[in-house]
């Protein structure tokens, strides 16, 4: 289709395409780095993406009811870079020309935070796919909050993804769930080149993919070629009409006018420059590097800005009609500010109970605020994360607070970033067991400063029967290890409490809530506000001061009940919770020294591996782990044969003391 100046004057959409795919070329032969093939060919999809259909703006890239732009093939970067400098973000040429260079605004993978108009950090292939999902879902959900029946928040969220997006398996989770909840604000455009790194797609997979998409509850279209942008935007008109999740199959010809044309030889190296020559010559683009026509130029901002001009405005006065709980609401999604307070809830700190349904309580206690939601892979009532009262987020109740993401525990995580990049204090649950199917996500949490958390419970060789499958060894410390995760292992109903303070207070990074299913017995020494510096004294020495005895989670009370039948035969020992590892190695070293003085012996009571522990103990023969897989039987007899029955600690203890 034509499009016109004011005064009937035609713009030349194909001078535009063509200035954005060469931009992206030129920036990969800077970088001697990156992908030009997908460039290539996904230059009109993301042209008539942002030209037609994307409501955003430029001088305001974090505007709320802005849609969503999610460029799960992330290694395409080049090309996402080049559309954004040419509609108008804050970018130069050269932040072009820097492209994948130390601190420049274009990373080699999309990154959160760092470039203007990029929502989301991605290249982990289906792990923005997966986040999509939970960016329409949060839509949705925002929406059936408000008082007002008019649809306030209506944003869509458009993904452009490639066939490796769609061979991982965590896209398939995410676009299953999506299909059930028929979230017809997301559209996701398939960059269908039939080709990876190693070669034709044919080599590993011959899915009909709109067949399977459309077996999952999503309205499916083609478009037969990828360098028709009418076709392809009569498509995504076509798309916001469904009342469902919406794949575009596009085809495409992967280094499209490159010598290197339909071949994976393209994919993940930089063109030659004779070849990059001849493309430009094909193309009737002159042959200088980062070279723009000033009238592809405006004409591509003239566009945007003439379809978007009262975007803003228009939601202002939608935003001014309402009542003030809902403003504050969307401010508050809109600043990410979650210093979210701690509601009444019914907890006797005397009353034995099992550390999970202690967490329980406590979550439902916070929940009464809208910036919680989130749910459970198919364990609601193993985790008891259930929010009373909250009603089912499904196609029939937007406004839900509990997410069934069923069995879909690497989903789950991706999905809960969506949710916290749109505003949320997202949170999920699982067994720790099965923390390692949402590693990708949670690492993904941590790269974008994301606050989310996760619930982890049936933490350790104590599971029992269940046995070494569902026992989770080196689980905790693999969370310990994440590079900006927060872990905390809570000892009892205080603790657990210190730690929902600490995670609901904050939000820079994501959190891990391990808990235990048994039921521990209170310690009089245990603190809520003490569990922000990690670790602190739950039991004091009296008198001789003969070692320190070091735990976390349950292991803290068979530590202290240790401490005090060695009080019997005269060994005087302090007993330290260690909530977070991680928390407490940030604190000075003055605090450290007092809490575990240089000078005495230290022992560490833990059902996981050991080597964790090194930072603080330096003799492994004090460290009393976990260093084998778990067995089915009862608890007892689990705890016994692996040692760590009262009985063998106090034995072990006593021996080490002496």
């Amino acid at each position: 289709m034509e499009i016109f100046r004011e005064g009937n004057e035609p713009i030349n959409e194909r001078k535009i395409i063509d200035s954005i795919r060469l931009l992206a070329i030129d920036m990969i032969n800077e970088a001697k780095s990156g992908h030009p093939g997908i460039a290539l060919d996904l230059a009109p999809t993301i042209y008539t993406v942002y030209a037609n259909h994307l409501r955003f703006d430029q001088e305001s890239p974090n505007f709320y009811n802005r849609d969503r732009f999610v460029l799960s093939c992330g290694h395409a970067s080049s090309v996402l870079y080049a559309t954004l400098y040419m509609a108008g973000f804050d970018l130069t040429l050269d932040d072009l020309k820097s492209f994948r260079q130390i601190d420049s605004k274009t990373p080699g993978h999309p990154e959160y935070g760092v470039t203007p108009g990029v929502d989301i950090s991605t290249g982990p292939l289906g792990e923005g796919f997966a986040s999509a999902v939970g960016m329409a879902m949060a839509g949705k959900h925002t929406n059936a909050l408000l008082e007002t029946k008019d649809d306030v928040i209506d944003y869509n969220v458009y993904v452009v993804c490639s066939d490796g997006d769609l061979m991982e398996g965590v896209s398939y989770e995410a676009a299953s769930l999506a299909g059930n909840l028929q979230l017809d604000n997301l559209i996701v455009l398939y960059d269908s080149n039939r080709v990876t790194l190693d070669g034709k797609i044919k080599l590993s997979s011959n899915n009909n993919i709109r067949a399977i998409y459309e077996g999952i509850g999503w309205n499916t279209l083609e478009v037969s070629n990828g360098e028709d942008s009418d076709a392809i935007s009569l498509a995504i008109d076509e798309a916001k009409k469904s009342n469902r999740p919406t794949l575009i199959e596009i085809k495409t010809n992967i280094g499209q006018y490159s010598k290197l044309e339909g071949s994976n030889l393209c994919h993940g190296k930089p063109l030659d420059t004779e070849d990059i020559t001849a493309i430009k010559d094909k193309l009737g683009i002159r042959d200088i590097p980062f070279a723009v026509a000033s009238d592809a130029l405006e004409d591509f901002r003239y566009i945007i800005g003439s379809r978007n001009i009262n975007l803003i405005e228009e939601f202002s006065d939608k935003f001014e009609k309402l009542s003030s709980a809902d403003k504050e609401f969307i401010e508050s999604l809109n600043n990410r500010n979650k210093d979210i307070p701690l509601g009444d809830f019914d907890l006797d700190p005397a009353m034995q109970d099992e550390i999970r349904t202690v967490g329980g309580k406590v979550l439902n206690a916070y929940s009464s605020s809208k910036l919680i939601f989130g749910g459970s892979a198919d364990l609601f009532s193993s985790c008891k994360n259930y929010i009373e009262d909250g009603g089912v987020f499904s196609k029939d109740n937007y406004a839900g607070k509990n997410i069934y993401f069923g069995v879909r525990e690497h989903a789950m995580g991706s999905i809960l970033n969506g949710l916290s990049l749109c505003g949320y204090k997202a949170y999920g649950s699982t067994f720790l067991s099965f923390s390692d199917y949402l590693k990708p996500a949670i690492r993904m949490a941590a790269l974008q400063n994301l606050g989310v958390f996760y619930i982890f419970t049936h933490d350790s060789i104590s599971v029992g029967e269940d046995g070494p499958t569902h026992e989770p060894v080196e689980q905790l410390n693999n969370l310990r290890t994440i590079i900006n995760l927060k872990t905390y292992r809570p000892c009892d109903g205080n603790e657990v409490i210190g730690s929902f303070k600490d995670i609901m207070e904050n939000d820079d990074c994501p959190s891990a809530l391990v808990l235990s299913k048994n039921s521990v017995k209170p310690l009089e020494e245990t603190s809520v506000n003490s569990v922000r510096l990690g670790g602190y004294i739950v039991r004091h020495e009296q008198r001789s001061f003969d070692g320190i005895l070091i735990s976390s989670g349950e292991e803290v009370s068979t530590s202290v009940e240790i401490a005090e039948r060695l009080a019997v035969k005269g060994f005087d020992l302090r007993v330290v919770s260690m909530p977070s590892l991680g928390i407490f190695l940030q604190q000075t070293p003055e605090y450290i020294d007092e809490i575990l003085p240089v000078e005495k012996k230290k022992i560490v009571i833990e059902k996981a591996p050991g080597v964790i522990w090194n930072k603080l103990i330096f003799n492994d023969k004090y460290i009393i782990s976990q260093e084998e897989y778990g067995v089915s039987g009862k608890k007892e007899d689990v705890l016994k044969k692996f040692g760590f029955d009262i009985d063998t600690l106090e034995e072990k203890v006593e021996e080490l003391i002496k």
